[in-house]
């Protein structure tokens, strides 16, 4: 039996800076599983999701193909239907 961990949904933050990560990632990554999934540790996710804005959002540090590239490749090692 696989279990499946449920992320945290847009909305259903514990606070107001979460849900801001929260929409922060659907608006900027169209994907809010991964930060959803942290945060449910609503300290990590303060503390790493500036890190991921500063290296994939508007002007991150790290082309959108290569992220894209990457999106792909952490889908495929993880047997994901990405």
């Amino acid at each position: 039996m696989t279990t499946r961990i449920s992320p945290v949904p847009l909305g259903k933050g514990q606070d107001e800076q979460v849900e801001g990560i929260l929409q922060f990632s659907k608006d900027a990554f169209r994907d809010t599983e991964m930060f959803g999934l942290i945060a449910r540790r609503p300290e990590l996710l303060k503390v790493i999701a500036p890190v991921f804005g500063e290296l994939f959002g508007g002007n991150g540090k790290i082309e959108p193909y290569i992220h894209e590239m990457m999106r792909l490749k952490t889908g495929e090692i993880n047997s994901c239907a990405y």
